[in-house]
């Protein structure tokens, strides 16, 4: 069961379970079944044969249209791995650059969910 302020997602191997859970839940709190999950918190749920794959697809293209990369084409590593990235070198970004670059990181830091070969790279510009 995932709890996330007002919304519940529950998943798991026995229908039984889940339905007592839900009939459980429903004597103490008014829930609402919405069916079957498909997307939630930037992750598509896609479900066949009883397996959930999880993906943020969606989110990945809708981070790369705001950064106005959508047309970038990918590379295995991004940035030389062994160099070491220092504070006190580089050219200084101004505040609105600053908050953009801080807004993007973060966006890319919630894609490693599920895309953990992406941790690395995005991890060395944190």
């Amino acid at each position: 069961m995932l709890v996330y302020v007002d919304d519940i997602i529950v998943a798991g191997s026995s229908q039984e379970a889940i339905d007592a859970l839900l009939k459980d839940l429903k004597t103490d709190f008014a829930i609402k079944d919405l069916g079957e999950l498909s997307y939630f918190l930037g992750i598509q749920v896609h479900q066949k044969h009883g397996e959930l794959l999880l993906t943020q697809e969606k989110y990945a293209s809708d981070v790369l249209k705001r950064v106005n990369m959508q047309l970038c084409k990918p590379v295995k590593t991004p940035l030389n791995t062994t160099e070491k990235l220092s504070i006190k070198s580089g050219v200084r970004l101004d505040i609105n650059d600053s908050t953009r670059y801080r807004s993007i990181v973060g966006a890319l830091q919630y894609l490693t969910l599920t895309r953990p070969d992406l941790s690395f790279a995005v991890n060395k510009v944190c």
